[in-house]
């Protein structure tokens, strides 16, 4: 049996915020026993290595566990301190400063990108706007990597060299026409654009730190961080393919995402703490919560971005995960906030079935993910060491939700 240590039964010292009992929060305790064992039931089952979640109603938390192990080969146990990988749950922080931008008055969403980055502007990508980077519509390739193969490494953690390779890529389909998941093609160009906008000049990584994580109080979050830092929960794969290519690509992110490593993408790391600090502000409508009280972005635009700006289009980049797992289509509910909202209907989310349609949130590839529920008042937050291959965490993630939603009294 996977070892549970939570709020019910141990100290949270180590968190950084007050927990309260559930029923306080009108949370019911046996439910979230029963959240915390499914966790704890996956990792028997090898889903994954542990585990640290953080369920919270009206701002004020009224449940954390920490399951299982962060670095298996070492037994070292799951922590409340411990610093993640967020993989694209760092989307929601990219998008964060973007939607600064636009509340300030300094950018638009129908700002063409070669306005912001002229040399984006060749083989047929002019008409490319910043929505259709947050919403993965501008045209690009699908996936990761652009053609040719063998563009993975380093160079994606070079922001100079980053832009040149995405500039360099024809145009694949019509701006707007498609949806297509592409991380470096999207949120890659959107950190340029927030560097490039600067009037100080400053790294991406640095504009992260002072413009949104220091004053929200996110004290354990960055943009890249040391190899060798004690807290650093290590990225392996759990229950994969053997020979999966995925597992050398994703692994190999130990050894290439260091301090200097700049990716707006997806590579900045953070504790539960700080995810929740950052989710929470959204749920309360832009404002951080204390220590920070900072208001970071206006309601108009929480009400506006974190809303479904892709209808009823598909995301293509899951048709082969879709057809191989012979799971049913559903939309791709793509917002302006670097991740997804429920909406309506019976189809596969991450935020659960019984979510309200309003609920959004972000998930990182096969690891990560913050939700909120603003019907419900309820923010979740999952952090997981061991990786799922593709839809294998939509599909967990589907089932953890609804768990953390029945414990809403």
């Amino acid at each position: 049996m996977t070892r549970i240590a939570d709020s019910l039964n141990s100290s949270t010292d180590t968190l950084g915020v007050p927990v309260h009992s559930p029923d306080k929060v009108g949370l019911d305790t046996d439910t979230l026993q029963r959240l915390a064992h499914a966790v704890s039931d996956d990792i028997d089952s090898g889903l994954h290595h542990g585990a640290v979640l953080l369920v919270a109603r009206g701002g004020e938390v009224g449940y954390t566990a920490a399951i299982g192990h962060s670095e298996l080969s070492t037994e070292r146990l799951a922590a409340y301190d411990d610093i993640f990988l967020l993989m694209s749950t760092a989307k929601s922080y990219t998008a964060a400063l973007v939607l600064n931008l636009i509340d300030r008055g300094q950018l638009a969403f129908d700002t063409k990108v070669v306005d912001i980055v002229p040399e984006f502007g060749v083989r047929g990508k002019q008409r490319a706007t910043v929505a259709h980077l947050l919403t993965h519509t501008a045209g690009t390739w699908a996936g990761f990597v652009p053609p040719p193969p063998g563009q993975w490494g380093a160079q994606w953690g070079d922001m100079d060299a980053m832009t040149a390779l995405v500039c360099a890529q024809q145009l694949a389909y019509v701006p707007g026409e498609r949806v297509v998941y592409n991380p470096f093609a999207s949120f890659g160009l959107l950190g340029e654009i927030v560097r490039r906008l600067d009037p100080a000049g400053r790294s991406f990584r640095q504009i992260a730190r002072e413009d949104l994580f220091e004053p929200l109080a996110m004290t354990d979050s960055s943009f890249g961080l040391r190899v060798d830092d004690p807290r650093r929960v290590p990225v392996r794969m759990a229950e994969t393919t053997p020979g999966a290519a995925e597992v050398s690509v994703m692994e190999s992110l130990n050894e290439l995402v260091d301090e200097n490593f700049e990716l707006p993408a997806g590579m900045a790391f953070g504790t539960v703490r700080d995810v929740f600090t950052f989710a929470d502000t959204l749920r309360n409508r832009g404002r951080a919560p204390q220590p920070a009280n900072t208001r970071y972005l206006s309601p108009a635009m929480i009400d506006y971005a974190f809303q479904n700006h892709t209808g009823d289009k598909t995301n293509e980049f899951w048709d082969f995960n879709k057809q191989a797992r012979d799971l049913a289509e559903f939309p791709a509910n793509f917002t302006y906030g670097g991740g997804y909202v429920r909406g309506t209907g019976d189809y596969l989310t991450p935020f659960g079935a019984t979510a309200s349609p309003r609920t959004f949130g972000a998930v990182g590839s096969g690891s990560t993910m913050w939700m909120v529920d603003p019907v419900r008042d309820l923010t979740f937050v999952f952090l997981s060491s061991g990786l799922l291959e593709g839809l294998n965490h939509f599909l967990r993630l589907h089932r953890l939700a609804d768990l953390a939603l029945a414990a809403v009294d």
